[in-house]
This record gives C-alpha cells, sequence and structure tokens, in this order.
C-alpha cells in the first residue's frame, strides 16, 4: 500500500476513534449537564463531519452498489448506515430545538415544544443500539485495521 494511503487510512482509523470517544460524551447528559452536552454537542458536529468527508468515497460507492448485485449481508450494512446518518440529523436538529443553554447563550431564543423534546430523546435513545449494530456489522474490519495499525508500529 503506498505511503499516502496508509497514512490516510491512519488518520481515519485515529478520527474514527475520536468520532466514537466524543459521540460517548455527548450521549451522556447526566454526566456532564446539559449545559456541557449542549456545547459538546455543537463542537461533535466537527469529528462527525470530519468522519463523513474521510469516508465519502464509501458513500459514493455504497449508494452506488446498492443497485448493483451484492449479498443481503452487504445491502443491509449500507442502508444502515444511511439510516444512522438520518437518525443522527434528527438528534442534531431536534437537539437544538429544544436547546436551554446554548442558543440562550448565543442570544437566540425558541419556545421549545414538547414534541421536539420527545422526538430528540426518542431519536438520541434509539441511535445508541443502531451504532453498537453498525460496529458489529463492522467488527472484523475493525479487528483487521487494528491489527494492520498496531502490529506495524510494534514491529517499526
Amino acid at each position: 500500500m503506498s505511503d499516502w494511503k496508509q497514512s490516510l487510512q491512519k488518520f481515519r482509523y485515529v478520527m474514527d476513534i475520536v468520532l466514537l470517544v466524543s459521540f460517548m460524551l455527548v450521549s451522556a447528559p447526566q454526566a456532564t449537564g446539559v449545559p456541557l452536552h449542549e456545547w459538546f454537542s455543537l463542537f461533535f458536529i466537527i469529528p462527525f463531519s470530519i468522519h463523513l468527508l474521510l469516508h465519502w468515497d464509501w458513500i459514493q460507492r455504497s449508494f452506488n452498489r446498492l443497485v448493483s448485485n451484492i449479498s443481503g449481508r452487504e445491502r443491509f450494512n449500507i442502508v444502515w448506515d444511511y439510516l444512522i446518518y438520518l437518525m443522527m440529523l434528527l438528534v442534531f436538529v431536534s437537539g437544538f430545538l429544544v436547546s436551554v443553554a446554548l442558543l440562550p447563550a448565543l442570544n437566540l431564543s425558541l419556545n421549545i415544544q414538547d414534541f421536539w423534546s420527545k422526538i430528540h430523546h426518542d431519536s438520541a435513545t434509539i441511535i445508541m443500539p443502531m451504532l453498537g449494530v453498525h460496529l458489529a456489522l463492522n467488527f472484523g474490519w475493525i479487528v483487521k485495521l487494528s491489527k494492520r495499525m498496531f502490529v506495524k508500529e510494534i514491529k517499526e
């Protein structure tokens, strides 16, 4: 594998870990308190966007592969990833619509509606097991890449 591809793969790997750790931090408003939860969520958009950009090649290929002759497992994985993305957008949008700390700090005010509070709570709850399934579906790839990253580092 060429050096730039290997460097890109390492960067993707590190950013995926940053994304997972960031997600876990954002997903614990009981531990951080609501104001920190909202600010962390705002900054979570950065690693989430970087993740999408770093995997843009997969996103483009997967859309084309979805209409080709692929296995049921691969088709499920692609659809599942798109559903996670849509659910994440729902969590983001509904979270900002029910903000009690972030928007007021930015001198923005919204009339918080119970509908959006419920949507935010439910979508944030649903996305956790969805991420678990995503990790399980890609566990073989994660292990293979982890071995490649760490074994190579140890040998050098």
